[in-house]
C-alpha cells in the first residue's frame, strides 16, 4: 500500500458507485482513512467492504446531501470517529439531458442544482470550521468540462457545473492563507451511470461518438490534484483546447464544439477510440 496519505481522513460524497467509489478506493490504496457517504445504504456497504479489503479504516454514513440534518450527522460522525477532516471530495450529484425548450427544463435545473450544487455547498460549509480549526485541509469539488463550456442539450447540467466552478473559484480566494486548499476537477464524458437512462439520440452531439474516460482515470487525477495542490484540473488534457478556444472567443469555442461532433476530429484529438459511452455503459449491468 502506498502510504502518501497515511492516516489522512478523506470524506467522499456520492461514493456508492462510479467516480466516488473509485476516488474512495484510490485514497484507500494510499493509506488514508476513508469516510464514504451516499443515499443508497446497500451499495455503500459494498464499497465499505472493498475499502476495508485494501487494509484501510473506513466509516460508511448513508447521507442525502440535500438534507441539512444528514450533512450535520455526516460531519459529526466523521469527527467522532477520526477527529479531523483532511480532504473533502464533493462528488454527489445528478445530470439531466434535454433541450432548453423542453417542458421539464426548469425542473431539471432545480433538481440538478439541489443535488449537485446546494448539497456540495452545505457539506463544504459544514466542513470549513473543522478545517480552519486544524489549520489545514483540502476541498475538492467535482465539476465538468461543461463547467467552463456548455454543450447543446445539456444546458441544465452545464448551468449547475458553471456554478460549481464559480463557487470553487470564490472559495479558493476566501480561504487563501488559512492552510485550506481548494481544487476543482473538470472531467469530460466519463463512464459512469450519470447518463445511463438518457436516449443516445438525445445526448449532446459530440458525446455520441466520444470514448468516455474511466472513473479510475478521474480518481487518479483527484489524488494528484490533492497531493500537488492543483487549483484546477481538466481531463483529458486535449479538452483544454476547447476551453482555451472558448476563453479566446465564444465563436471559436462553438466552432471547436461543432468540430467535435465529427468522429475524425474527435479521433484525431484522442477523444474517440471506437467505443462510445452507451456501448461502454451497456456492457455492464445496471446497478
Amino acid at each position: 500500500m502506498d502510504s502518501c496519505f497515511g492516516s489522512k481522513v478523506v470524506v467522499v460524497t456520492g461514493a456508492s458507485r462510479g467516480i466516488g467509489r473509485s476516488i474512495a478506493l484510490a485514497f484507500a490504496r494510499r493509506g488514508a482513512h476513508i469516510v464514504i457517504a451516499a443515499r443508497t445504504a446497500d451499495r455503500l456497504a459494498e464499497v465499505q467492504d472493498e475499502v476495508r479489503a485494501l487494509g484501510a479504516k473506513v466509516l460508511s454514513v448513508p447521507t442525502d446531501v440535500t438534507s441539512p440534518n444528514a450533512v450535520s450527522a455526516l460531519l459529526a460522525s466523521t469527527v467522532d470517529r477520526f477527529g479531523r477532516i483532511d480532504v473533502l471530495v464533493n462528488n454527489a450529484g445528478i445530470g439531466k439531458v434535454g433541450r432548453t425548450e423542453s417542458a421539464t427544463f426548469d425542473d431539471d435545473v432545480l433538481q440538478t442544482m439541489r443535488a449537485s450544487l446546494f448539497g456540495m455547498i452545505d457539506v463544504t460549509r459544514a466542513a470549513l470550521p473543522i478545517m480552519r480549526g486544524q489549520g489545514s485541509g483540502t476541498v475538492v469539488n467535482m465539476s465538468s468540462v461543461m463547467g467552463r463550456k456548455a454543450f447543446a442539450q445539456f444546458g441544465s447540467y452545464a448551468i449547475v457545473m458553471h456554478a460549481v466552478s464559480a463557487f470553487s473559484d470564490s472559495l479558493r480566494q476566501e480561504v487563501a492563507g488559512s492552510g485550506i486548499q481548494v481544487s476543482v476537477i473538470h472531467p469530460a464524458l466519463t463512464a459512469t451511470d450519470l447518463l445511463r437512462d438518457a436516449d443516445e439520440a438525445a445526448m449532446p452531439p459530440p458525446f455520441r461518438h466520444m470514448t468516455p474516460l474511466s472513473s479510475d482515470d478521474v480518481a487518479h487525477a483527484v489524488v494528484i490534484a490533492v497531493r500537488r495542490g492543483k487549483r484546477r484540473v481538466v481531463l483529458p488534457r486535449t479538452a483544454n483546447m476547447l476551453l482555451l478556444g472558448e476563453a479566446f472567443s465564444p465563436r471559436l469555442g462553438d466552432l471547436i464544439a461543432t468540430a467535435l461532433t465529427k468522429r475524425p476530429v474527435a479521433r484525431m484529438l484522442g477523444m474517440s477510440r471506437g467505443t462510445t459511452y452507451h456501448e461502454t455503459i451497456l456492457s455492464h449491468p445496471a446497478p
